[in-house]
């Protein structure tokens, strides 16, 4: 009887010692560097590892023992980090605008062209900006476009091979040779016998 009453104090005491860490269900990793990692129930060490339950998204991870120092048993949640949102949390974001007939900001003024104080180039030619006035070239002859009927600009000089482009077959691809000239098929008598 003395041996069951003394089993019954020595597990009340194991009890009463542990009961923070039995009813928590929350736990601190203090890791190695003074960081620290909240745990939504008891990490467990299996083998090198620890594996836990992160708070407050619930995330399954496991972590090198070697780089945990300790694991606290915590009384209550873990405070928020600041400058961070909880699960939970509402955020309320204004619209953009702050009804149907809402003014618009005035826009900025467009910036002023550059000043041209006479000096630089004009049709190749290098003109000190003395104030004289050079007409504008002629209109000459229009040059033949150098584009080809797919859309794709031609580089070959005109008379060069490439200059014309190749025409567009059926199914949209140029034709780069030309179709071969049908023959009558070549029939060989079979000598007789």
């Amino acid at each position: 009887m003395r041996r069951i009453g003394l089993v019954l104090a020595g597990t009340l005491l194991f009890v009463f010692a542990h009961a923070g860490e039995i009813l928590s269900s929350y736990y601190a990793l203090e890791l190695r560097g003074g960081s620290r990692l909240f745990a939504a129930d008891r990490p467990l060490k299996k083998g090198r590892v620890y594996l836990f339950h992160r708070y407050p998204d619930g995330a399954f991870l496991s972590l090198p023992a070697a780089e945990v120092a300790s694991v606290v048993a915590l009384q209550s949640a873990p405070p928020p980090v600041e400058g961070r949102l909880s699960p939970g949390d509402t955020v309320y974001v204004g619209g953009v605008l702050e009804g149907p007939r809402h003014d618009l900001p005035p826009a900025e003024a467009p910036a002023p062209p550059p000043v041209d104080y006479g000096y630089g180039y004009d049709y190749g030619y290098y003109y000190g900006g003395g104030g004289g006035y050079l007409p504008p070239r002629p209109p000459g002859p229009v040059p033949p476009s150098r584009i080809g009927p797919n859309g794709f600009p031609i580089i070959a000089p005109p008379g060069s091979p490439g200059s014309v482009p190749n025409p567009i077959g059926s199914n949209g691809f140029p034709i780069l040779a030309p179709s071969p000239v049908a023959a009558p098929p070549i029939v060989v008598p079979l000598p007789r016998r």
